[in-house]
């Protein structure tokens, strides 16, 4: 089977832009507490210069740095000892801070959060992560099941970059909307759709932590689950065998579901001359946001980024028919968006 399905699971996410460092654009935070990572933290800095992002992580978890497509690409990979590490997420309020050294010797301290009496309302919402990716290496889809942004407190965030105050992104009427641009989530899922390996060469395509169902007439769904959650591939009609002696063109359509929610389809073909079989696979249908909150309604709507950035992403592969068969596969973004409108209407450019 030419497709696979990767799945993983994050326990929590803070996301902010930053407008006006000359060095950095962009920091995140996130927590792992599960059998396959270990439990700690790791923070990403994205530059401005060229878009790559360094990741520092704590020890003892366990990471692949293999498996990270972000931004412009991977900058350094650092264990780092945080002086400060801490992100708390609850029904009352956020609380996180980190202090830690990066590899150009700056000190980057971050504090925000927000308290109120008022219960946290969240969303399911799906990352526009792979917006910015220039040099894909999947389909990353990445599902937060209990998304925000942070309230308006007394307390203003504190972004300190080798003792510079920076500012983060802004929502437009910011003041009026009562939140900021602080994005925070828990209990997220990430899925990766046709992950392909540095060298693009497979015999086999696997389904990671899955399984797949076929008929007569090919497969029909490809299945994958962590934990609670459970990411489900659909063909219709059903994917051949690319191994059956008939020649000619084959086309359908495909969609993805996560956690029975849908998310994103397309249209897929395989076409086959003599010992070879040209695969296509085409994100045809963005995600369309349902159940929102309305200053995420109006967020999604504004910026058309946040639902049709996953149309800029097609698959192909080459199968050649031996013994055992091989393939190679590629990713590749059409059009040029890169996530410009979004940073023009934050401010982050």
């Amino acid at each position: 089977m030419p497709f696979s399905l990767r799945i993983d699971v994050l326990d929590r996410m803070l996301n902010l832009e930053i407008a006006d460092d000359p060095v950095y654009q962009g920091l995140e935070i996130q927590v792992f507490d599960d059998p396959d990572h270990g439990r700690g933290m790791t923070v990403f800095l994205s530059r401005r210069a060229d878009g790559r992002t360094d990741v520092y992580y704590q020890p003892g978890l366990e990471l692949d740095p293999t498996t990270y497509a972000i931004g412009g690409g991977l900058g350094a990979w650092v264990e780092c000892e945080f002086e400060v590490g801490r992100l708390a997420i609850s029904p009352e309020g956020v609380d996180a801070e980190v202090r830690f050294t990066d590899v150009d010797g700056r000190m980057i301290e971050v504090r925000v959060g927000d308290r109120t009496r008022r219960e946290r309302r969240t969303a399911a919402f799906l990352a526009p992560m792979g917006a910015a990716i220039t040099d894909p290496r999947s389909l990353p889809l990445v599902w937060m099941s209990r998304f925000d942004l942070l309230r308006r407190t007394s307390d203003p965030p504190v972004i300190r970059i080798d003792g510079r105050q920076a500012s983060a992104g802004r929502l437009p009427a910011e003041w009026l909307l009562r939140r900021r641009l602080i994005k925070v989530a828990s209990d997220l899922c990430v899925v990766s759709v046709n992950p392909v390996e540095d060298d693009s060469v497979y015999l086999t395509s696997d389904v990671a932590n899955g399984e797949v169902l076929a008929g007569p007439s090919g497969v029909q769904t490809i299945a994958a689950t962590r934990g609670p959650h459970k990411a489900v591939l659909r063909f219709d009609p059903p994917f051949p065998d690319v191994s059956s002696p008939v020649s000619g063109a084959t086309t359908g359509t495909w969609d993805l579901t996560i956690d029975a929610t849908p998310i994103v389809a397309g249209k897929w073909s395989a076409s086959r001359k003599d010992g070879e079989v040209r695969l296509g696979f085409d994100v045809t249908e963005g995600w369309r946001p349902t159940g929102l909150p309305m200053l995420m309604k109006v967020v999604t709507r504004v910026t058309p980024v946040f639902r049709r950035w996953p149309t800029t992403y097609r698959w192909t592969a080459t199968v050649t028919i031996n013994h055992p068969p091989s393939m190679t596969a590629r990713w590749e973004r059409t059009g040029t968006e890169r996530g410009e409108s979004y940073r023009a209407l934050t401010g982050t450019e």
